[in-house]
């Protein structure tokens, strides 16, 4: 019996961290697309104090522990890219450059969408059949 009441709290306490894990990656990733968006406003509109800024916030996102969701080689590659991306968006907002912006703004698109499209077949794989 005390080992089916250890395994039983052991499994409530994984499903509880998992729940948070995942309350606080939404968090981000609802950051993550408020930010992208306004980066797209801000290439449009030639805003250049507001692609900064929202490139500085996409920025500071990777730094939040609910960041790195998975600790796997491909992850933190996919991660590396994406901040590179954000630091083309921010030395084009610095250098007003109206041809570099729009570029970094794609590049970080596709980062978000190749990430995306990882872990999710990561999820998949990992998945109890």
């Amino acid at each position: 019996m005390k080992t089916f009441f250890v395994a039983t709290v052991l499994v409530a306490a994984t499903v509880v961290h998992a729940q948070a894990q995942t309350t606080a990656l939404n968090r981000v990733m609802r950051q993550k697309l408020e930010n992208a968006q306004g980066v797209l406003a801000a290439v449009v509109t030639s805003n250049w104090a507001e692609l900064s800024r929202t490139s500085r916030a996409l920025a500071q996102l990777t730094n939040d522990p609910a960041w790195m969701v998975l600790r796997a080689p491909e992850y933190t590659k996919q991660s590396e890219a994406f901040v590179r991306a954000v630091n083309d968006l921010v030395e084009a907002a610095d250098r007003r450059d109206q041809d570099a912006a729009p570029l970094a703004y794609v590049t970080l698109t596709m980062r978000c969408v190749q990430c995306h499209r990882y872990v999710a077949r990561a999820r998949i794989a990992t998945a109890p059949r």
